[in-house]
């Protein structure tokens, strides 16, 4: 099986990396294959498109480049899929889903997709599962979650970084100032912590265990992959 994910951002690349290490190994009698496409950031879906459009470095206003990039290549093999991890932010998420499928069938891609957005954002996948970051952050403080309800509309890097930052979100905006180049770093380093702890059964995320289940369903359907 091979998976080519085109991913919203670097710190969502390096959580993934994680998953695909989980699954490999869960997934020890399978030649399972990645590879991934991280961008700087979500952009904005645009309601037309062409193959003259030039990259913006955005994964919605590059999206339909990249799908029908990624088609052509995958074309004619065997157990592919095309993944694109994205965060929901303020959207309806399944009026979200919706508007991408239509984008994919405009741009008639032909190869197996699915759209797998964190709801509200990729530090929700990371908040589903408390004991991973007590594993990554044995100083964690508990109390900055209490209140946070899972997949919900709302703040949710802000309640990880008052949880397991140093200084909490006050010290995490101090230091990073009118720049996004701190958050980010700390971004990254969440998702690589507690990446590494997190058990992929247990997730209290809906919106990861959708993009889990359908990573294994693909998996288990495929038959022995093909090297890239």
């Amino acid at each position: 099986m091979y998976f080519q994910f085109l991913i919203e951002d670097e710190s969502t690349e390096v959580l993934i990396g994680h998953i695909m290490e989980k699954l490999i190994k869960h997934y020890c009698g399978r030649e399972i294959y990645y590879d991934s496409k991280s961008f700087h950031g979500l952009g904005h879906l645009k309601r037309t498109g062409n193959l003259t459009d030039r990259k913006t470095g955005n994964l919605l206003n590059d999206l339909r480049m990249y799908l029908r990039a990624f088609d052509r290549k995958l074309s004619g093999m065997k157990d592919t899929a095309i993944v694109v991890v994205l965060d929901n932010d303020m959207r309806d998420t399944e009026m979200f889903r919706k508007e991408l499928e239509i984008l994919a069938i405009e741009s008639m891609v032909f190869t197996d997709h699915v759209f797998c957005i964190a709801v509200k954002e990729m530090e929700a996948w990371l908040l589903g599962d408390m004991e991973a970051i007590e594993a990554a952050y044995p100083n964690v403080r508990k109390g900055a979650v209490k209140n946070y309800t899972q997949d919900e509309i709302g703040d949710t890097w802000e309640v990880l970084a008052n949880a397991v930052y140093k200084n909490g979100l006050s010290g995490l905006r101090k230091k990073a100032g009118n720049a996004y180049t701190e958050v980010g770093k700390a971004k990254k380093e969440w998702a690589d912590r507690i990446g590494a702890f997190m058990d992929l059964e247990h997730n209290h995320s809906p919106s990861f265990q959708y993009f889990v289940s359908n990573l294994k369903d693909r998996i288990e359907k495929s038959g022995p992959s093909i090297k890239i």
